[in-house]
């Protein structure tokens, strides 16, 4: 019998990647975005779901929007809940510490973390009666800074101590809580973070030579890991950890020498 899932921030990129992977092993899926239009759309025409494809718009930056997803996710899963992957969230580069103003620094707040709070907090009694599990997607960010992304980085580190903090609590409950931590991954997060299609292109392919693996990630490679979390039987004793899937490109960032 399939998993019941919710994914958020799934019209696209890891989201997408992520819905995909449980959908073609015969999971039942929600997926997660603010325009249920773009939700629809975002299944490759030729993909075959052998788990139910549903489709729930709300903003998860606000709680009323949180409580919507589980609320109403849950029932068009027929009352069950056995993962959350809380993949929502979104950045803006260029963002120095002198020009972040209260609605910017609210704005990845809200999304990046108040929403995993509030699903982690409104999926508790559901995932318990599952003995169910959590996938927080964070960010190689989270780990080490990059200049003019102060927030986003700021956001992504407090998601990896909500995974940490989460996991402690929830244990008790049955209920095992991990983030990954991707590096660079192919996707319209660049785009949509404020770079032209055309930088987004060249960023990406100067990425793939500063990975020692010799390429970017894939929203599959994202995906695979996110499975292998919310498998009780193969990660049962996994739980509180922030994961880096980055490729080796932590390794290749320079160190100061004395």
């Amino acid at each position: 019998m399939g998993k019941a899932v919710i994914v958020t921030g799934a019209s696209s990129g890891i989201g997408l990647g992520i819905a995909l992977k449980y959908l073609s092993e015969g999971d039942d899926v929600v997926l997660v975005g603010r325009s249920l239009e773009r939700l629809q759309s975002a299944i490759p025409k030729d993909f075959v779901a052998k788990g139910k494809v549903l489709y729930l718009a709300k903003d998860v930056s606000t709680l009323e929007g949180c409580r919507g997803v589980i609320e109403e996710g849950s029932k068009l899963l027929g009352g069950k809940l056995d993962a959350l992957v809380n993949n929502a969230g979104a950045g803006k580069f260029g963002l120095f510490l002198a020009d972040i103003t209260p609605e910017e620094w609210a704005n990845h707040m809200n999304l990046n973390v108040n929403s995993v709070l509030f699903l982690t907090q409104l999926a508790t009694p559901l995932l318990q009666a599952s003995h169910g599990s959590i996938v927080n997607i964070s960010s190689i960010a989270g780990q080490r800074p990059g200049r003019g992304a102060a927030a986003y980085s700021v956001s992504k580190a407090a998601i990896d101590m909500l995974t940490k903090a989460s996991a402690l609590e929830l244990g008790p409950k049955g209920i095992r809580v991990n983030s990954i931590n991707p590096s660079t991954v192919e996707s319209n997060f660049f785009t949509s973070a404020g770079m032209t299609s055309d930088e987004a292109a060249a960023y990406l392919a100067r990425s793939a030579s500063i990975h020692p693996i010799g390429r970017i990630g894939a929203p599959a490679d994202v995906a695979e890991l996110c499975y292998f979390l919310t498998d009780g039987v193969k990660s049962g004793w996994l739980t509180g950890q922030c994961i880096l899937l980055d490729g080796g490109r932590l390794l290749t960032i320079p160190v100061v020498q004395n």
